[in-house]
């Protein structure tokens, strides 16, 4: 397919998580790229516009934020306002099917089985895209929208603009611990979702391997984070009472409340991303595991993934050297996850309880300290 000429102001609507922007990044690049002289606005949720609206004037002309104050319908309104010829709904959830509900112009919709909620009955006039293949990861599903668009080549680039300031508090962070390139094993220690956090006995007794090994251990995570109730912090706090955080062998980079929580976010991305100071990261499956992770044109870290309720054939670090199902452990990503009955099966996206309330976590609890601490090391030795 050719690119669509005809297009002069295009609008994508992908408000979804931190994770999912860095996914979207190689559609977004590669839409950039193809369309250089068309406008372009991107709409976010309001958790991703640390990450998102850095990118103004580079990925997109207009970031347009759901979340606070604005609601969808005052997004909707803006769109119509800004009387764009194309819409395309990269999200195909609940606040991307209101945005394109009463949109004017050519619609363009996931097809009706790849809708989560409600957004193919609020959009039911759209176009449909075709369904998307099977065990794709997501990053590759993304793409698809553009090559839909008539995108040719696809441009595997995680490249993200981050403002001085941000890397101003990341040099200053690292100058304070003394830290040199390739001088501490990162842990970064909540998730989104509870389903997906690793215990914290279990974060304890790997970063005490790591320690007793010789290495250094950095302990990562939001310092105010409501919706898991504060649950980075509250870990940095028991540990540093039972002394594990003791400044030296183990640090803790996540409690500043000096700092807004978007810049907070915004110097973790420098330092996990573009600092070169973790030799490896190691986390649960969110927004810091991939920001540090996914191997592109701009960046090249190693990852340890904790998975547990969702598929990490779709969901892991991006790097094309791991292959779903047979290729877990990938040149710079690696995924480790516990042999449960519970877990997603084949290409199912998560396991029945992880939008839910899951009563045992199961695949979290016996996914064990053991384990990771042995392939940590591994992957630290060949740093």
């Amino acid at each position: 397919m050719k690119p669509d000429i005809h297009m002069k102001r295009l609008a994508i609507v992908y408000p979804k998580a931190i994770g999912d922007f860095m996914f979207a990044l190689p559609a977004l690049h590669t839409i950039r790229q193809t369309w250089k002289e068309i406008h372009i606005t991107l709409v976010v949720k309001r958790k991703q516009a640390p990450i998102a609206l850095p990118q103004k004037g580079i990925l997109a002309d207009e970031v347009l934020v759901i979340g606070g104050e604005t609601s969808w319908s005052d997004v909707r309104r803006e769109l119509n306002a800004l009387n764009g010829d194309t819409v395309i709904d990269m999200a195909g959830n609940d606040h991307a099917g209101l945005i394109m509900s009463c949109r004017r112009g050519r619609r363009i919709r996931p097809h009706r089985s790849d809708c989560k909620g409600m957004c193919a009955i609020y959009s039911p006039f759209a176009e449909a895209m075709p369904k998307l293949p099977v065990g794709l990861h997501r990053v590759d599903e993304l793409l698809t929208f553009a090559r839909y668009l008539g995108a040719q080549d696809p441009i595997y680039s995680f490249a993200l603009k981050l403002p001085d300031r941000a890397i101003e508090e990341s040099e200053k962070m690292i100058a304070k611990h003394g830290l040199q390139p390739g001088s501490v094993v990162a842990l970064n220690l909540g998730a989104s979702r509870d389903s997906k956090c690793w215990p914290a006995e279990h974060f304890r007794t790997l970063a005490e391997g790591l320690i007793a090994n010789g290495h250094r251990v950095a302990l990562m995570g939001a310092h105010a984070f409501k919706p898991d109730n504060h649950y980075d912090r509250r870990l940095v706090e028991q540990f540093t009472r039972e002394g594990l955080v003791n400044g030296e062998t183990c640090i803790d980079l996540t409690t500043d409340a000096t700092l807004p929580a978007d810049v907070h976010l915004q110097r973790d991305t420098h330092f996990l991303r573009y600092s070169k100071i973790p030799k490896l990261v190691v986390g649960n499956d969110t927004g810091p595991l991939h920001l540090a992770g996914s191997v592109g044109d701009d960046a090249q870290n190693k990852t340890l993934s904790l998975f547990g309720p969702t598929n990490w054939g779709r969901y892991a670090p991006y790097d094309q050297t791991r292959l779903f199902p047979d290729t877990p452990q990938g040149e710079w990503n690696h995924v480790f996850c516990a042999d449960v009955d519970c877990g997603p099966v084949g290409t199912e996206e998560a396991c029945r309880c992880y939008r839910s309330k899951c009563s045992h976590k199961k695949c979290m609890h016996e996914l064990r300290a053991e384990t990771v601490l042995k392939g940590a090391l591994a992957m630290v030795e060949t740093t």
